[in-house]
């Protein structure tokens, strides 16, 4: 049991404690034959001494004094009542044969007189009057091995205090019959108290015959703490519901290819479609644009920032390669080139080494012919001739520099110098893939790099121009900076991210360009599977890569696209005239809805969709060109409805992934709520001094477990709100002690949860 400190306070300040050294332990003798006291005089003989129980029944031989008020004790028995910490708070004098209520000392503080131990072995049952205690004693404890205790309060008007002051510290049993458990349960909802309800009253089980153990085994046992709670609600846990992507929302050739392989992994097929759209925006790159409007001059290149999220165990990185094993293909190819090259160089470079020293000494003879060249000679030998074999040596020694270049389309290294190196010397653009962009999105967020992050926002924009400074390396200038991203990321990572941005200063829109980011369901039933790739529709994402790669401004021109020209600096397409007006209707509704959400985080991922829509337009119309090998015109109304459906779905992600910010009190709850439940069924944590299912915890208490998504002060404050609310728990202010100090707000757990587990 948990201790009162004011009790031993207070016995000390009336003078009990002193008191009791003055009276001698009762004798038989002086019980002068009252059947109750003997009895319970026999009963603490048959216990064990070393309990100390004699001390509580003494011999009274003088009137006493408490707290200055004389008493007449004389020649009375003196029953020593404690608290629940088990220490003396007062007596209690009856006299022997006399049916008169005992008289107590002092009734200030709730006391019990204890028959029994009270150890933390047996259960703790309460009556209203000694001889009702002492018979049910001797019930409970008749030779079957029980250790149970008694508390009796000795006057009936004591009764409820004594009660409720011992089950603040420990369960508290009573017994009582069907007739009168519900002015008990009236009485004592709420307090941690089991009545058990028997068919007769289990201390006058002498005058029935009846087993106890029958009884309470048959006994109705009815937890008052509980009914003193209200019904504990569900907390949400569930995450907002996504949509996802279907057969009529793309061309029939990234949709064959992203079914059969996400089918193979057995994942969501956003899995393994968001990193081949990325991708083959990547391959565009800035070889082609499109002009959303019809007169402006607003120009998107089809580059995306992508993502897909899901838990460790969820194959982002199979999914990952399989997205992007067309890209990978055109990487193979370039390398074979490469090697091809390469080999030609070295060939080349040989035979050149051998024609420079023909030519030098062919050189050397010229010179030396035309240095002696007389008057007379009529010879066409002159100095233009030997300029002009010097010239076929210089020649030859500058094509031993031309070494080849290898062409690059991905990288897995994001320091922004190697992107700028590969960006300068490609100009299509670069693809950054990254298998874990925690990482990246931490080191974008320190401030020694700053020119990375301002780097990254820019690349996004995929048309203008950077300069990637390097200490003591030169600079680098990008004529066109247009990158792409993609990689995975665990939700837990993602929303400590996003609660960080929030809160923080940093919230710049780094984030919100992740435009193709999905968080999907898990698949029911993902058992795996060992299935063989879809060879025609590998084939032909492969050959749409290459085909896409290998165009030049005619080809885009054969499909379609609008020539270069002064002020058009690659080929371009506009919405074709039932397409346009479709999309300038959306826009004026996208941006109203931006203007209209409560968040600004998710209002500027909104108005971002200006530029994903269009880029999703203009990929799906040139993928469709291709398939059907001809011109389709301006960029279609199909094309556009399917870019559009995609929006959709993308919206129901966007609002899943930021409901770490939009919901976040609710989330942080169920997290607190898992925790709290496991405890409600395996019990308090052995490792806590305080038992935090019966005695409750603070926020202070809770922020140093160190739980997930629990350890900043707002964040738990919100969690234990939502709690309440759902009647998860209940709170209570706890005044400082004497010693001083700030009322401490603490939070008691709903005993009613153990009907949730």
């Amino acid at each position: 049991m948990t201790s009162d400190k004011n009790d031993k306070a207070h016995a000390q300040g009336t003078g009990l404690v002193s008191k009791l050294t003055d009276f001698r332990p009762a004798t038989r003798q002086a019980l002068g034959n009252d059947e109750i006291l003997e009895k319970l005089y026999d009963l603490e003989h048959v216990l064990d001494h070393s309990l100390g129980l004699s001390h509580k029944l003494l011999h009274l031989h003088e009137d006493i004094s408490i707290g200055g008020d004389f008493l007449p004790t004389a020649n009375t028995i003196g029953l020593v009542t404690t608290g629940s910490d088990n220490e003396p708070i007062t007596i209690g004098s009856i006299r022997p044969n006399d049916s008169q209520t005992p008289l107590i000392a002092d009734a200030s503080h709730p006391s019990a007189f204890v028959i029994g131990d009270l150890s933390p072995d047996g259960d703790k049952w309460a009556t209203t009057y000694l001889a009702e205690g002492v018979n049910l004693y001797a019930e409970l404890n008749a030779g079957n091995g029980r250790r149970d205790t008694v508390l009796v309060s000795l006057n009936h008007w004591q009764y409820e205090r004594m009660v409720k002051h011992f089950s603040k510290a420990e369960r508290v049993r009573i017994n009582t019959t069907a007739d009168k458990k519900s002015q008990l349960i009236k009485t004592f909802k709420g307090y941690d108290i089991d009545l058990v309800v028997t068919t007769v009253p289990l201390d006058r089980l002498a005058d029935y015959d009846e087993a106890l153990d029958n009884l309470l085994a048959d006994a109705e046992i009815i937890n008052l703490k509980q009914l003193g709670w209200p019904t504990p609600q569900d907390i949400n846990k569930s995450l907002p519901q996504v949509k996802t992507f279907t057969k009529d929302m793309m061309p029939d050739l990234l949709w064959a290819y992203a079914a059969n392989s996400a089918e193979r992994l057995s994942v969501p097929i956003e899995y393994v479609l968001i990193p081949l759209v990325v991708g083959l925006g990547a391959v565009i790159g800035t070889k082609l644009t499109i002009y959303p409007k019809k007169y402006d001059n607003w120009e998107i290149s089809p580059n995306f920032f992508g993502a897909i999220v899901g838990n460790p165990s969820s194959k982002k990185s199979p999914s990952l390669t399989d997205g992007l094993r067309p890209i990978a293909h055109l990487v193979a190819l370039a390398q074979d080139k490469y090697n091809i090259d390469k080999l030609e160089h070295e060939a080349q470079k040989e035979l050149n080494k051998h024609m420079a020293k023909a030519t030098e000494k062919q050189l050397s003879d010229l010179a030396k012919k035309l240095a002696s060249k007389t008057d007379e000679d009529d010879s066409n030998l002159n100095q233009d001739t030997l300029k002009a074999k010097a010239q076929e040596l210089a020649q030859a020694k500058q094509n031993d520099e031309l070494i080849p270049e290898k062409k690059r389309y991905i990288t897995d290294d994001g320091t922004i110098e190697s992107l700028g190196e590969l960006e300068s010397k490609h100009k299509n653009g670069i693809l950054a893939k990254r298998d874990e962009l925690t990482g990246l999105l931490a080191s974008l967020d320190n401030e020694n790099n700053l020119q990375a992050r301002s780097f990254y926002l820019e690349g996004f924009n995929g048309l203008g121009s950077f300069q990637v400074d390097r200490i003591g390396r030169g600079s680098i200038y990008i004529d066109t900076h247009c990158l792409s991203v993609i990689g995975g990321i665990q939700p837990d990572k993602l929303e400590f991210y996003l609660a960080k941005t929030v809160k923080g200063l940093g919230n710049d829109g780094l984030i919100q360009r992740f435009q193709l980011i999905v968080y999907p369901d898990p698949l029911p039933n993902n058992k795996e599977k060992d299935l063989p790739p879809d060879k025609e529709s590998r084939d032909a994402i492969y050959n749409l890569f290459e085909t896409i790669d290998n165009m030049q401004l005619g080809d885009f021109m054969k499909y379609g696209a609008n020539p270069i020209d002064e002020y058009h600096k690659r080929p371009y397409y506009r919405f074709s005239d039932e397409a346009y007006p479709i999309f300038m209707s959306w826009y004026d509704d996208l941006k109203a809805k931006a203007n209209d959400t409560e968040h600004g985080i998710i209002a500027e991922h909104l108005i971002k969709y200006a530029k994903t829509v269009p880029s999703l337009a203009l990929i799906f119309h040139l993928v469709d060109c291709i398939e059907h090998g001809g011109n389709l015109g301006p960029v279609s109304s199909t094309a556009l409805k399917a870019a559009l459906a995609w929006c959709d779905v993308l919206q129901t992600h966007m609002m899943r992934v930021y409901s770490a910010v939009t919901d976040s009190a609710n989330i942080k709850a169920s997290y607190l709520s898992e925790k709290i439940l496991k405890m409600v069924k395996q019990g308090a944590d052995k490792t806590d001094k305080t038992d935090w299912l019966e005695h409750g915890f603070t926020a202070r208490q809770l922020i140093r477990k160190g739980w997930k998504g629990l350890t900043d002060a707002d964040d738990v404050l919100n969690a234990l709100e939502v709690l309440i609310e759902n009647d998860w728990l209940s709170w209570k202010t706890v005044e400082s002690t004497g010693q001083g100090g700030r009322p401490t707000e603490r939070y008691n757990i709903n005993p009613r949860l153990i009907e949730l587990t």
